[in-house]
């Protein structure tokens, strides 16, 4: 396996640095004063030790510790004469919109991900950008790329504008978090015996991770609702394994067939937490399942 097909999903950090995304953004903004004024209390010395701010505490999982706004907490200043609705403009007036000429960095970061949804484990295809932690709470880095995942639709309304007061509790972040994450499994499955069978998705994180460090894990697979989002996609892809089992492959034995499937788990180039290849491997673990007709 190779790439970005190897992992749940790590992503190459952004090559747009923050101070070429506010430039941009507020390029698209009509009024001059307004441009000057945003321009003015956040200039490039600013800009550069915010962004390296940003990413240490990224790089140290750190984010959840870093001073929001209360949400209901209305509309404070929060840099210079800034108010927060100054800077959440920035992403939904003059980032997003197509007309903008921050539009162009909008679309680079999105095809980062090769149009695979990194927080989901490619169940969806990139629509749009979330913030990592929330515009709405940190409005100061809502232009951020690195705070800019590409992502589906189903995970940025999944999470909305949560974002963990706990290191526990902080879900992964493609670009910076540990390669430990990504490079190793933690999407553990069950077979539920039935007509038809059902495949149970669960965390199960390696025995040298720490507590908190499984906490995380556990916490992104619940905040993007994995357990059923896999468990949906695994009931639709089932009967055809079921069918190949009673048909091309009717005359394995329980061990044979448990073999085949291990093989096609392992062979598969999906990235470890991959609700497919977990499937199969969770069937090949299954002696119920390699020895029932179905």
């Amino acid at each position: 396996m190779d790439g970005a097909s190897n992992r749940m999903r790590r992503l190459p950090a952004p090559t747009i640095d923050f101070c070429t995304a506010l430039i941009e953004a507020t390029n698209g903004i009509g009024s001059p004063v307004t441009q000057a004024n945003i321009r003015a209390q956040i200039p490039p010395p600013t800009a550069v030790a915010i962004e390296a701010a940003f990413h240490t505490g990224a790089q140290a999982a750190l984010l959840y510790s870093f001073p929001r706004i209360a949400s209901g907490a209305g509309d404070p200043v929060v840099l210079g004469n800034l108010r927060k609705s100054d800077l959440t403009k920035l992403y939904t007036q003059y980032f997003v919109p197509k007309e903008k000429p921050a539009r162009r960095l909008y679309d680079q970061l999105k095809i980062t991900a090769n149009g695979k949804c990194p927080l989901c484990g490619d169940i969806g295809h990139v629509r749009t950008l979330d913030h990592y932690i929330p515009k709405a709470n940190f409005p100061i880095y809502s232009v951020m790329p690195g705070n800019l995942i590409p992502c589906c639709r189903d995970c940025n309304s999944e999470k909305l504008n949560a974002f963990s007061a706990t290191l526990a509790g902080q879900t992964l972040h493609p670009y910076f978090d540990d390669a430990k994450f990504f490079d190793e499994q933690w999407v553990n499955a069950r077979v539920i015996a039935g007509t038809p069978p059902v495949i149970e998705y669960y965390v199960s994180p390696p025995a040298h991770w720490s507590p908190t460090e499984g906490n995380r894990v556990a916490a992104h697979f619940a905040e993007y609702d994995l357990a059923e989002r896999f468990g949906i996609e695994a009931g639709a892809d089932l009967p055809e394994t079921i069918y190949t089992r009673r048909t091309t492959l009717h005359g394995f034995s329980p061990h044979e067939y448990a073999e085949h499937l291990r093989e096609k788990s392992e062979n598969m180039s999906l990235h470890v937490n991959n609700w497919r290849r977990v499937m199969f491997l969770s069937l090949a673990n299954d002696h119920w399942f390699c020895a029932h007709p179905h």
